[in-house]
């Protein structure tokens, strides 16, 4: 057992059990969703792909009255508007602002109010250090194939409405969804719900309404600056896998990224993040440890290890597997300014102040990063959305909130797609070496 690891155990996050009943959506309901896309325009987008909203962040106003009607209006980025009008009879969509009325098939149906179909419940927590809401976190299976990927939906546990949804997997085309998945929202990676209200019925608007939320901005109207990580910093993490067979994941980050004058060693520039399969009691090893070194600095000759990463797993102290780069596991650290790299794009997209769902009492920036290509929906890139909290005026220094990377493959790495943050540490000593320890068997066992 390492002691000299800072992050207690006691800082980890948990899960609570959750013994209630499955959340069924009332028959009638308004909310405001922010939807989030899976990607920016690709190479291989059709004419109707750049007519839609759905490779932009949008806003939506959406009402629903059961059996009846799904009314959805969507505010993109771009500042187009888009209505769609979900019925017994199809989708009807208008870009004008007027009452839908044109034809459109996107493999929409009306959805009920039963939304997690063949669904299991992780359990109950906050979704990060903020702790606005205690919700549920649900998984459900998506498709056929082995190890399924999966939809992940959060629902706040004292009213059992939605606040958040994660689709691991895109729909078969950007202009056609999976019938089996939910009607709209399944077009976007990631959407949040920071307005859900239950209603004793509703009707389809006769007007169109502007789709907003409390404290949401578009863009970045305080010009915060993209974040630069701190050099040496712990935290922990709920990772969420996109595997539909795994449950989250309490986890422990350590990071350190010494300066030119001050590297020597591999352990200068590494990261340790350590993963326990608290519950995921069948994985096979009772801890995951993702070890990632960064490169020496230019002009420095690289010592044994360094820019490269292990996969190591554990029973207890013992290593049982590893793999390393050379293996597959092809994932180096990056540095404290990866999110402003050349070719990334970091954009802050939008910005919620003080919002009682999303954020109270704090600010957070809503950035898109590209990431790398994914099947042949996506041959360009994906998009990665991180929400981080400044914690100085011009947002330099900012405290990470979530990390969500879009079509992140159940096969890929370690299958991870998502990051809830919880404590948060700045180390004024630098981090001791021995957190970041290459084991023998592991060091032993590959070569250059």
């Amino acid at each position: 057992m390492n002691t000299s690891d800072p992050i207690l155990q006691s800082v980890y996050p948990t899960l609570q059990p959750y013994a209630g009943p499955v959340p069924n959506l009332p028959q009638a309901w308004e909310c405001v969703a922010l939807l989030q896309p899976f990607s920016p325009i690709q190479s291989n987008s059709t004419p109707a792909d750049k007519a839609s909203p759905f490779f932009e962040l949008c806003v939506a106003y959406i009402n629903y009255q059961e059996g009846e009607f799904l009314s959805a209006q969507l505010a993109g980025s771009s500042g187009g508007m888009w209505w769609y009008l979900i019925t017994p009879d199809g989708t009807f969509v208008s870009t004008d602002g007027t009452v839908p009325t044109q034809p459109i098939n996107l493999g929409w149906t009306l959805p009920g109010t039963n939304w997690l179909q063949n669904a299991s419940c992780a359990g109950t927590s906050f979704l990060n250090w903020m702790e606005a809401q205690q919700v549920t976190w649900w998984k459900m299976p998506v498709g056929t194939t082995q190890p399924p990927p999966a939809t992940w939906m959060w629902f706040d546990a004292e009213s059992n409405l939605p606040v958040r949804q994660m689709f691991g997997q895109g729909p078969p085309s950007p202009s056609m969804s999976d019938p089996s998945q939910l009607a709209l929202f399944q077009m976007f990676s990631f959407t949040y719900f920071p307005v859900f209200n239950a209603l004793s019925e509703t009707v389809v608007p006769s007007t169109w309404t502007d789709p907003q939320f409390p404290g949401f901005a578009l863009g970045n109207p305080n010009n915060y600056q993209l974040f630069t990580w701190d050099d040496n910093f712990g935290m922990t993490v709920f990772m969420t896998p996109v595997n539909e067979k795994f449950n989250p994941l309490p986890t422990r980050v350590l990071y350190t990224w010494k300066p030119d004058d001050l590297y020597q060693i591999t352990a200068d520039r590494s990261q340790n993040t350590l993963m326990m399969s608290t519950y995921n009691p069948t994985a096979g090893y009772t801890s995951q440890e993702a070890l990632l070194t960064g490169p020496a600095p230019v002009g420095v000759s690289p010592p044994p290890n360094s820019d490269d990463s292990f996969l190591i797993n554990y029973q207890g102290d013992d290593v049982i597997s590893c793999a390393s780069g050379k293996e597959g596991f092809l994932f180096p650290q990056e540095g404290p300014n990866w999110v402003s790299t050349p070719g990334v794009e970091g954009t802050i997209q939008a910005c919620v102040s003080d919002n009682p769902v999303l954020c109270p009492g704090k600010m957070v920036t809503i950035l898109s990063v590209l990431f790398p290509p994914s099947g042949n929906n996506y041959p360009d890139s994906t998009y990665l959305w991180t929400w981080y909290s400044p914690l100085n005026e011009d947002g330099s220094s900012s405290r990470p909130v979530t990390f969500m990377q879009s079509q992140s493959g159940v096969n890929k790495g370690t299958s991870l797609a998502l990051a809830d943050y919880f404590d948060y540490q700045e180390f004024d000593e630098w981090l001791d070496p021995v957190n970041f320890e290459i084991p023998p068997q592991c060091q032993g066992q590959f070569s250059k």
